[in-house]
């Protein structure tokens, strides 16, 4: 006791060998990975310094995934926060038959990503997906749209199966900050005329624009990140039109058996993601985190 009473810290002592055992233990395995030659036909674990960077660097498919992980990013972050933002808003009110409309909203949170990806293939299934059907029906084609084979059209489709599983957690951070707003100021600047638009700009936004920025940069992580999704319902394709570099890791690891490569691709990852993390920050207001 007298110890823990002069050093608080050693309170801390049994988290923070749990934290060093299953997390930096794992990252820095990786990293010492990542600097030999690890094959599964290959026992030999020889050193190979930043060979390993420099293969995957210029290998065939690297600027490919990292443009396809950026666009995927550059679009699904945003969107993610938009609309959750704009459906956060509508839920917070009150109307009939609200509590079961949140509670619906919720589902995407509760399934597993590998789940989710099998229901949006249903739906975008060239011969009987759902899309497809109800365009056949309503006459407005006349032949399959080829959803999940054509590269561009795959793409928007993974983007959109990655928008529905991550609003839900948007939605309850947005009407979160939203149940903390003095409904009492949102009525009074509606009785001064003061138009929705208006009372979104300047009363509703810069109440909630913190959060905002962490579901940006939380959202922008995950997008970068992903790999359920694209896996279970493209597998990279058609061709390399949705290889993000999280698959890329799976392809170097567990395809071509180089476990050098992949830890080498995923430690990339994480210093675009620490960029991406920095650059998200840096072009915020100074003032965003302070009391408006």
């Amino acid at each position: 006791m007298w110890m823990t009473s002069r050093f608080p810290a050693l309170w801390l002592l049994p988290t923070l060998l749990l934290v060093a055992t299953f997390t930096l233990f794992p990252i820095g395995h990786a990293l010492w990975t990542s600097l030999h030659q690890v094959m599964l036909l290959f026992p030999e674990q020889e050193w190979v310094g930043l060979a390993n960077y420099r293969a995957v660097v210029t290998g065939e498919y690297f600027g490919v995934a990292l443009k396809n992980s950026l666009l995927f990013t550059l679009w699904a972050a945003p969107l993610v926060v938009v609309i959750g933002t704009a459906t956060g808003l509508f839920l917070h009110r009150r109307f009939p038959g609200a509590a079961i409309l949140r509670s619906i909203v919720l589902l995407p949170w509760v399934l597993p990503g590998a789940i989710s990806a099998v229901l949006w293939t249903w739906v975008f299934h060239p011969s009987w997906g759902v899309i497809n059907t109800l365009l056949r029906k309503l006459g407005l084609i006349d032949r399959s749209i080829p959803w999940l084979s054509d590269p561009e059209l795959a793409f928007v489709s993974v983007v959109t199966a990655h928008i529905w599983t991550q609003l839900p957690f948007t939605i309850v951070l947005v009407m979160a900050a939203l149940s903390t707003l003095n409904r009492e100021v949102l009525e009074a600047a509606e009785i001064d005329g003061a138009s929705a638009g208006q009372r979104f700009a300047h009363i509703v936004l810069p109440h909630i624009k913190a959060i905002l920025v962490v579901l940006l940069i939380y959202n922008a992580l995950t997008a970068f990140t992903t790999y359920d999704i694209v896996y279970a319902m493209t597998g990279g394709g058609p061709g390399t039109a949705t290889t993000l570099l999280s698959f890329q890791i799976w392809k170097e690891s567990f395809s071509m058996y180089d476990f050098g490569a992949g830890a080498s691709v995923a430690f990339i990852v994480v210093a675009i993601s620490a960029l991406l993390i920095i650059a998200i920050t840096k072009a915020m207001p100074s003032d965003l985190f302070t009391d408006s």
